[in-house]
């Protein structure tokens, strides 16, 4: 593993379905941290970035993204599908992320990678940086209650987009936000980086993808 320059900040991944607890993990993790300060700079961000139009599902112009609906095993899913415009935004994050990491700040993003070729890019781009790739995941059956209670989401988002987001990926740590709460869950993130938690999930995909 190439050397990381000490100035630099660190990036913590949280990655996994859209009603993981991604969110209010990062920001139980940010209080927890204080003093030491974590910019939460996720997808929700740039995908909120967005004009309103492009984030309304019967109006999205198909160059940013389209929608499905089907079953997998059996079961409901709604899957996002990427336009070229969402990929180019999607593309471009972690390039955007890696200028505060370099000027010294620390970084926690959430995550839904829906294409391998963002998890690739994210790869490329953190190479230079000490990056923790944490998978943050819950039941079926909590992850489709909360969908319903967030009022926003299709049912069976939660179920694609977990498993499109885990499809090729490898993991630094695993947290279940079904069995701990937010604050738990960050505290068991700060216990793991203390106790030397090393941040080598990205270096193994690099390995795994031939990404260079």
């Amino acid at each position: 593993m190439p050397s990381i320059d000490p100035t630099y900040g660190k990036i913590i991944i949280l990655n996994g379905g859209s009603s993981a607890g991604k969110t209010s993990l990062a920001q139980a993790f940010q209080d927890l941290m204080l003093p030491q300060t974590y910019l939460l700079q996720g997808i929700d961000m740039f995908w909120f970035s967005l004009p309103p139009k492009e984030l309304d599902l019967d109006r999205v112009d198909p160059e940013f993204y389209s929608h499905m609906s089907d079953k997998h095993d059996g079961k409901e899913e709604f899957r996002i599908v990427p336009g070229p415009l969402l990929d180019k935004l999607m593309l471009g994050r972690y390039k955007a992320m890696s200028v505060y990491l370099r000027q010294g700040f620390n970084i926690i993003a959430d995550e839904v990678v829906w294409k391998r070729s963002w998890l690739e890019e994210a790869i490329k781009d953190l190479l230079d940086f000490d990056a923790y790739f944490i998978n943050v995941h819950c039941s079926d059956t909590i992850g489709a209650e909360r969908e319903k209670l967030r009022g926003n989401r299709h049912a069976g988002w939660n179920r694609c987009s977990a498993r499109y987001a885990s499809k090729d990926a490898l993991y630094d740590l695993s947290l279940d936000t079904g069995v701990s709460c937010p604050e738990e869950c960050a505290a068991q993130l700060r216990q793991a980086l203390e106790q030397g938690l090393e941040p080598t999930a990205f270096s193994l995909m690099q390995e795994k993808f031939l990404v260079t």
